[in-house]
């Protein structure tokens, strides 16, 4: 089995560049993560995921966030639109059994659209659960405020997703529902008591541990850790994800070259790997960026694909996809 570099690198544009081609033939990253950018229209994107596979294997990680509705990476006509995970915690107040249903088709059209263009990897389900003074950067893209609901809906998508071939992200462990500022732009700092976020936020987490992979959270969880993000928190990776949470599986950061995450990139991207991470995210595409971390990680072992995952990538895919949004579509025009 062949091992990879802990990095999982964005892309610049809609091909690969000399310099990112030489890399994923030279230094073998785990993955490759898409965005907007890269997938203008679908047949330059399937021709950009043929030529990354050609220059890597067939295998390799190829992970997108295809959440629905305000957070979707593939927007051209050929590929389906659908609705924020909200929608479908809206639907489950009002008609449990039709809301769960929904999920299924939907998970389906969405895990067996991505399959047919050979991306492996969604990053969904969101487990975070938003507060009422929640940032707004979870908002829609969270199921629900309610531990249950979140839980029974995103364990339908995580099963839905790897019968379709498709490998899970469980995000932003170990939960992101209570930061006031977008760690996008700004340091999130989580001060409620030990207590509440183990009864409530970190609560979907543990009952959904057995998903194959997990995104950390870039906030600051000051009864637990004052001075680091989760990211690079070996007490809140050991203690909290690992031991309370008991989460098992591959453990990947979020975005490293987000603004919540202070000094040097390089340095970030070594010290979540030394708290307790497995790979590093990077998503902006920038080449100068990339080498500053993966020089700077080298001395960290090398990570094989899982077998786990490797089974789920395999999965054939066996919908009729136009049956699926049919019978999706005749749930949504009833409860629109």
């Amino acid at each position: 089995m062949s091992d990879y570099l802990p990095l999982i690198i964005g892309l610049e544009g809609t091909s690969l560049t000399s310099n990112e081609s030489n890399f994923l033939m030279n230094y073998k990253p785990w993955g490759i993560i898409l965005f907007q950018r890269n997938c203008v229209n679908h047949k330059t994107t399937l021709n950009l995921i043929n030529d990354i596979k050609a220059k890597t294997h067939q295998n390799i990680p190829i992970l997108i966030d295809q959440e629905g509705g305000r957070v979707s990476r593939l927007n051209y006509k050929e590929f389906p639109k659908t609705l924020s995970a909200k929608s479908f915690g809206d639907l489950y107040e009002y008609n449990k059994e039709k809301a769960l249903e929904a999920v299924k088709l939907n998970t389906n059209l969405v895990a067996g659209s991505l399959k047919q263009m050979g991306i492996n990897i969604n990053t969904v389900p969101v487990l975070d659960m938003p507060s009422l003074t929640e940032s707004g950067v979870i908002g829609d893209r969270a199921y629900s405020s309610n531990k249950k609901i979140i839980t029974e809906i995103a364990k339908i998508v995580l099963d839905t997703n790897s019968t379709n071939g498709i490998a899970s992200v469980i995000k932003h462990i170990p939960g992101h529902g209570r930061a006031t500022v977008d760690s996008h732009v700004d340091l999130p700092v989580i001060s409620d008591e030990k207590d509440l976020l183990e009864r409530q936020d970190f609560m979907t987490f543990t009952n959904l541990n057995k998903a194959p992979i997990a995104m950390t959270a870039h906030a600051i969880y000051s009864c637990y850790d004052e001075k680091n993000v989760a990211t690079l928190s070996k007490k809140i990776i050991g203690e909290i994800i690992r031991k309370k949470i008991d989460f098992n599986g591959l453990l990947i950061t979020d975005d490293i070259s987000m603004k919540a995450l202070k000094g040097d990139i390089a340095d970030n991207a070594f010290n979540s790997l030394k708290a307790g991470c497995d790979i590093v995210l990077h998503c902006n595409g920038n080449f100068d960026e990339i080498m500053k971390i993966t020089n700077k990680i080298s001395e960290f072992d090398l990570i094989s694909i899982d077998t786990k995952l490797l089974e789920i990538f395999n999965t054939d895919l066996k919908l009729d996809l136009k049956e699926v949004l049919q019978k999706l579509e005749a749930i949504q025009s009833q409860y629109s």
